[in-house]
């Protein structure tokens, strides 16, 4: 069947006492990204093909798309770009074998650019988490992850379930939930993760959560983090770092973790009872919590 290039319904499979686990891989200038699933009870890994047709958005509605002269039913897990606009060129991904009131299944809906003559959704599904490998050092976890391939390649991590039904379709129901990305000894949480191989570039949504265990243990939040590939860097945006009796803000920060620092830019402003210091450049020390202003400084300290 054109539904399923092959499902793995992993539940009590092992060989050797070895569990399998299933992986799909995305590799980007040599560089890999790895998404795995456990192979244990009611974990799933599901491959699913579909075709692409490209023409202007003349309709989107809550369970219907219409791409030029091709109109398209939806459901939760039918995966849009987000800001589409009746008007503009967009490219549908669709399963021509899943059919509701004779229209084909819209898989994924977004822009047009690049070029594919198929399209490739892969499903990972873990209660336990769905283990993903950026690069070498950086990793993230959530309940449900989907890969996509066909022009553009993509990875999205997110909460929610996916479960194969008797009737032969893929129910998969993506949402907002708790994704942890970590380096080293820093974890962050939020709600989503997306990755694009075009670009190299993973976002997290926020609003996040982040913590770095330690003597003394580094707590804080921030409104979104990018992690750029090919560079090995991680930003985070509106920071907020709370650590020692000490709570510093910047507008952003890039996280050195394996040096064991983080440079702060934009509006630094550093707190605790003895006062507070200001820059727009600070060396920050992930371990003590120790602020050093770069360049031009201002503060006031009490005695």
């Amino acid at each position: 069947m054109r539904i399923a290039a092959f499902l793995l319904l992993l539940a009590f499979l092992a060989l050797a006492q070895e569990v399998f686990r299933p992986e799909v891989e995305l590799v980007r200038k040599e560089k890999r990204v790895v998404a795995s699933v456990s192979g244990e009870e009611e974990s799933l890994f599901y491959a699913d093909y579909g075709d692409l047709h490209r023409g202007p958005l003349l309709a989107l509605e809550e369970g219907r798309v219409q791409v030029g002269e091709r109109a398209f039913f939806r459901d939760g897990g039918s995966l849009l770009e987000e800001g589409l606009r009746v008007g503009e060129e967009v490219e549908a991904a669709y399963n021509p074998d899943l059919e509701r009131e004779g229209l084909p299944y819209l898989m994924r809906l977004r822009r047009a650019r690049g070029e594919g003559a198929r399209y490739l959704r892969l499903v990972l599904f873990d209660p336990k988490g769905v283990e993903v490998r950026i690069g070498e050092d950086l990793f993230a976890q959530g309940p449900l992850a989907v890969v996509e391939r066909g022009g553009v390649e993509e990875l999205y991590l997110s909460g929610g379930e996916a479960r194969y039904r008797e009737e032969g379709w893929l129910e998969l129901k993506p949402l907002p939930g708790t994704v942890a990305v970590r380096q080293g000894a820093v974890r962050v949480e939020g709600k989503a993760l997306r990755y694009q191989n075009e670009t190299g570039e993973a976002l997290l949504e926020g609003p996040l959560s982040l913590r770095r265990e330690g003597e003394k243990p580094l707590e804080g939040r921030a409104e979104g983090l990018r992690y750029l590939l090919d560079e090995d860097r991680l930003w985070l945006f509106g920071v907020e770092f709370r650590q020692g009796g000490r709570t510093t803000k910047a507008e952003r920060a890039l996280l050195r973790e394996k040096e064991g620092h983080a440079y702060l830019y934009g509006n630094v402003e550093s707190r605790d009872e003895k006062g507070f210091l200001k820059g727009e450049r600070v060396l920050y020390a992930l371990r003590t919590g120790e602020a050093l202003v770069l360049g031009k400084v201002a503060g006031e300290f009490r005695e």
